[in-house]
């Protein structure tokens, strides 16, 4: 092929390049996401209604859908079909036994802490959670939270058989009211800040007694996705003394996951609005504590890693979201094109000049054995005839490229030379 065609070529191929980049731009930004929260009153409910109203702000709508906890939330995650983020805490079944880790699952990192709260009946004074045995527990519905740390913990502690987790589980405030009055069961575990309406309506009942965990810091040790928190005397209500000593708890690390193929941009404004929601000071972190990068053991999505380390997307702190997001798409498809185009031209003016040097190189094989037929005593007349087929092949050798000219007329100058010595005999 000519050097023309070659020229042409490689134009289809960055122009191939360009359309496919803009192809990968496209489609805009989701207009809307799901996330998977508790039910009302839980502390990820709460905090789903202030992601959807953060980034309801920038234009994308988070439909919240409400499901039992992690185990739910993380099954309902590898089956999504369309962007999805929830909370999760740990990978464990319903059993509290550690599961498979899933593929196709990204973290961007850790949220907050999740505190378990145990409350027993007033005078029963239970000092660790040995004392739940022979108890008829309320820990939440199957697959909750609540119910697979309280499993964890009391198996841990020995008497997971030997308690009897209740099975009409209250789900409203009134109908925990209800349970406590009836005395229907003899302890609660629940799970959640103690701001949110379900704690802070058991801290406060006067049937129930708030327990501390005891050997807290050896499970914490044993199990890194535990932490050991302390809630000071008073913490929830200061006038009546609530609660009335310092309490040691275990809380989880809960994480933000979504699936592999969550838009990138949104990752980043999920994350903004983490550091909005989870970045204020707390009973149970300090500012600026959260979110953080511990991701294990899932992989920290690129997004989030970008996000620890350089910040928020800095367009969007001029630019609408819609539109900082379109442009940083449109400068990374750009750099790739760029790169792209740099590795094209570098390549074609090689290819163009391939069959040239090909030539170039049979004409000087050929005269190499020419000189050593010479050297060997062959006639004059036969190196002259061999001579001449050479010459006819190398002048009909095309040079493609203008910077190659001086290569041809090397090989002709020598051929020339050669011709002169052997017609002086």
């Amino acid at each position: 092929m000519s050097g023309k065609t070659w020229r042409w070529i490689g134009l289809l191929i960055f122009l191939a390049s360009v359309l496919m980049a803009l192809r990968l731009i496209g489609p805009s930004v989701p207009r809307g996401i799901i996330m998977l929260t508790g039910p009302d009153g839980t502390t990820s409910r709460d905090d789903g209604l202030r992601y959807q109203e953060f980034l309801g702000r920038h234009g994308v709508t988070v439909h919240l859908e409400q499901t039992d906890g992690s185990v739910e939330n993380l099954n309902r995650l590898i089956d999504a079909e369309e962007p999805t983020a929830a909370f999760l805490w740990g990978v464990r079944n319903t059993t509290g036994q550690q599961r498979e880790i899933p593929e196709g699952i990204e973290s961007l990192g850790t949220m907050y802490l999740q505190p378990m709260w145990v409350f027993a009946r007033q005078g029963t004074n239970p000092e660790s959670l040995r004392d739940l045995r022979g108890q008829r527990v309320e820990a939440g519905k199957e697959g909750s939270d609540s119910l697979m740390l309280a499993v964890f913990l009391l198996q841990e502690e020995g008497v997971g058989d030997e308690v009897e987790f209740t099975q009409d589980n209250p789900v409203t405030l009134d109908q925990v009211h209800d349970a406590i009055e009836n005395e229907r069961v003899g302890a609660f575990i629940a799970v959640g800040e103690p701001d949110s309406e379900l704690i802070d309506t058991l801290l406060h009942s006067p049937e129930l007694q708030v327990m501390s965990i005891q050997r807290a810091d050896a499970f914490a040790i044993q199990y890194p996705f535990l932490q050991v928190v302390r809630y000071p005397e008073g913490g929830q209500d200061l006038r009546a003394n609530i609660p009335d000593r310092d309490l040691q708890l275990l809380a989880a690390r809960t994480q933000l996951l979504v699936s592999e193929l969550f838009p990138p941009a949104i990752a980043d404004l999920l994350l903004q609005a983490a550091s909005e929601i989870h970045g204020q000071p707390t009973a149970f972190s300090d500012r600026g504590e959260f979110p953080n990068q511990e991701s294990s053991p899932f992989p920290l999505k690129l997004a989030a890693e970008n996000f620890y380390k350089n910040g928020p997307p800095k367009l969007q702190r001029f630019l609408p979201f819609r539109l900082a997001a379109w442009i940083n798409r449109f400068l990374a498809a750009a750099a790739a094109i760029a790169s792209a185009a740099v590795t094209i031209f570098k390549l074609v003016p090689a290819l163009v000049g391939l069959p040239f040097r090909l030539g170039i190189r049979r004409g000087y094989d050929d005269l190499r054995k020419i000189e050593m037929s010479a050297a060997t005593g062959t006639g004059q007349k036969t190196l002259l005839d061999e001579l001449a087929k050479v010459d006819r092949s190398t002048a009909s050798i095309k040079v493609p490229l203008r910077n190659l000219e001086i290569q041809w007329l090397e090989l002709r100058q020598y051929l020339h030379d050669m011709r002169d010595r052997l017609d002086r005999g």
